[in-house]
């Protein structure tokens, strides 16, 4: 099932004001280039190019809790091999990773089926509820940005007009790297040159 989402006289003061703006150039200096290129993205608002999907889900607990409407944004683009959709891997399991999002909704199910050690029968580990997509002219802001081992993730929430609140994850954006990310992120230009294919940074409103 596939829901849409169509839519600063005096000296001292003057003196103070310089310190404080060294401190500030003091703390961006000591940001490795990844999380300088983090916060660069934080609190962006962009809107959607091309479609992006999140799998919401219900997770069973291992002392039996059920964490209901879970989240996990499935697409991920990379700079040769086009786009594909992944589930990552919970409870031991392997990455699902396809070229179809409702195939991922099909094969969670089937992969995260359990059968209870005293019971006949069998249960759901995670629950597949439904897709939700999100379609070219949704607005939507990036929340955070994890730079990993050869990986970028844009986690992307709604805005704060959106009735389900501004501070739900509402998809994620992965740019997957064919090789490990350099020290310097020198590979920033490119990587943002994949993100801009999906998003494009929202005209500032007056």
């Amino acid at each position: 099932m596939i829901r849409r989402h169509l839519t600063t006289a005096g000296l001292r003061t003057v003196a103070c004001a310089v310190v404080f703006a060294s401190g500030i150039c003091l703390t961006s200096a000591a940001d490795s280039p990844q999380q300088a290129y983090a916060r660069s993205w934080a609190g962006t608002r962009v809107m959607v190019r091309q479609p992006l999907y999140t799998l919401v889900y219900n997770e069973r607990g291992r002392m039996g809790k059920t964490y209901r409407a879970r989240r996990a944004g499935l697409t991920v683009a990379t700079p040769f091999a086009g786009t594909y959709f992944q589930f990552d891997g919970q409870d031991s399991e392997e990455d699902i990773i396809e070229k179809n999002p409702q195939r991922v909704m099909d094969v969670v199910g089937e992969t995260y089926r359990r059968s209870p050690m005293l019971n006949d029968g069998t249960f759901q580990k995670i629950e597949p509820l439904l897709l939700v997509r999100y379609d070219p002219g949704v607005e939507l802001v990036v929340k955070t940005v994890r730079v990993e081992f050869d990986r970028v993730r844009l986690f992307l929430v709604k805005t704060a007009s959106d009735s389900e609140g501004p501070e739900t994850v509402a998809t994620t954006l992965t740019i997957k790297w064919p090789v490990p990310l350099s020290p310097a992120l020198s590979e920033r230009p490119n990587i943002e040159d994949v993100i801009r294919q999906f998003v494009a940074v929202a005209e500032t409103r007056h």
